[in-house]
């Protein structure tokens, strides 16, 4: 299991491939509102992502996802069962 700053990096490596010009983030950084992604490029990430880590994000689960330290709690709580 990766601990939350390795996630993070995590996140905003993946970012950084969808919008280059996002140099940091933090865990109370708004997917949406901050960095401006629509619905395909958080998918998007998040597809990337399950690939890095080998395991499934539930859809259910990403419905309630703001930030990316709500992403990293259902990251922790998938990679953890």
């Amino acid at each position: 299991m990766k601990n939350d700053f390795d996630l993070l990096a995590l996140i905003q490596r993946e970012l950084q491939q969808i919008k280059p010009e996002i140099q940091t983030i933090t865990a109370d950084t708004d997917l949406v509102a901050d960095l401006s992604l629509d619905s395909v490029q958080v998918l998007e990430m998040c597809t990337a992502i399950e690939d890095e880590l080998d395991v499934s994000i539930p859809v259910n689960r990403l419905g309630d996802v703001r930030t990316a330290g709500q992403l990293i709690a259902v990251l922790q709580d998938i990679t953890s069962t």
